[in-house]
């Protein structure tokens, strides 16, 4: 149990805020009065600084956990990478616990942490409508090119008779889905539903329940080599991996179906490899393509750019009021299930003993350890 109120010391928990988010005030003042917390604002411009908050004596040197909070992409700490190699040699001993919001976790060494014995948050299924729903947009502009149409509504109408021999309709198409998780599954359900597109998918295992949630199903291929002969378009929503690095490249193009394939990624940027890509829409290969992630984000491929016939989005899928609320409630609810047990709600990693032990004899009162 907890200690009695006035008893605890306060717990020094780092918040790295986005001007972007959704902030449950009753929520965290509940929390702060439950717990003691001490909650510490991130305001820091250089690595360097950063690294001397986190030193002994540091203003940092002392905290628990590190929240961050919002969109991550917007502010300015949007391309900080605090969870990084650089960083966590530097961490304190206190520091137990990071939870960010988001998805995917390839700026974080996951590795490193876990030998630190830090667990590592995310707020999985949080953004999925809101990426799902840019998914299914950017797979529709992939076949019918309103990107291009929209630029002729305002520059030049008779233009846009071009697309009456080369736009189609999705219907009956293959969509093949590069990581059926949350987020791919959510977006074959839509083209499914909404496109009439049939669905099927690769990843690292086949996954059977998903299939299931599909009325039409899906099959399972092995690899994305084997997958892209047999179909229309692709989307990439798998995570961002050395083995996910350039998985759709020269390689790949080259086995697209003659009528040519549509591209789409709402994923990461590095999964796609846009030197390639240019060479297949020059040849042909590839005919379409709906992109809201970018190989050297925030830079934008000058070639792509130029192409009204593609679709560029400046990586906003996860831009809605129900991803804010949906990553504040993540994170705050990490952070008060591991104080309250021991265990956080939605590790990535796994840190101190059997993943699999029994949760009534392990779990235990973080707080009465910390005060």
């Amino acid at each position: 149990m907890p200690p009695a109120e006035g008893t605890r010391k306060p717990i020094d928990i780092l918040l790295i805020e986005s001007p972007v988010q959704a902030i449950d005030h009753a929520r965290r003042e509940s929390l702060v009065q439950k717990y003691n917390l001490n909650l510490i604002y991130y305001d820091c411009t250089t690595t360097t600084q950063f690294k001397e908050r986190l030193a002994p004596g540091g203003a940092y040197s002392a905290i628990t956990a590190i929240l961050r909070n919002g969109w991550l992409k917007a502010g300015p700490y949007a391309y900080h990478t605090p969870f990084s190699a650089e960083f966590i040699p530097h961490f304190p001993p206190s520091l137990k616990l990071i939870c960010c919001s988001g998805h995917g976790h390839d700026t974080a060494d996951i590795p490193a942490l876990t030998a630190r014995g830090i667990w590592y948050c995310n707020t999985p299924n949080a953004c999925t409508e809101a990426v799902a729903n840019t998914g299914l947009a950017l797979v529709l502009d992939s076949f019918r090119y309103l990107s291009y149409a929209q630029w002729c509504a305002r520059y030049d109408w008779m233009a846009s008779r071009a697309l009456g021999l080369k736009a189609v309709d999705p219907r009956d198409k293959v969509l093949g889905i590069v990581g059926l998780g949350d987020i791919g599954l959510a977006i074959g359900r839509k083209c499914e539903s909404a496109l009439g597109m049939r669905v099927v998918y690769t990843g690292p295992r086949r996954k059977v329940d998903a299939e299931r949630q599909l009325a039409g199903g899906a099959r399972f291929y092995g690899s994305v080599d084997e997958m892209i002969p047999h179909i229309d378009c692709v989307v990439l929503s798998a995570p961002y991996t050395p083995a996910t690095h350039h998985v759709l490249s020269h390689g790949q193009f080259a086995r697209a179906k003659s009528g040519g394939l549509r591209v789409v990624n709402v994923a990461r940027g590095k999964m796609l490899d846009e030197g390639a890509l240019l060479e297949a829409l020059e040849a042909g290969k590839v005919v379409g393509v709906g992109l809201d992630v970018h190989e050297d984000e925030p830079g934008v491929n000058d070639q792509l750019k130029e192409n009204w016939m593609v679709t560029l989005l400046p990586h906003i899928g996860v831009c809605s009021e129900s991803s804010w609320e949906g990553f504040e409630s993540g994170n705050w609810g990490n952070l008060e299930s591991w104080l309250r047990t021991g265990r956080p709600e939605t590790p990535v990693n796994w840190v101190g003993g059997n993943q699999h032990d029994d949760d009534e004899n392990d779990e235990k009162s973080i707080v009465s350890e910390l005060t």
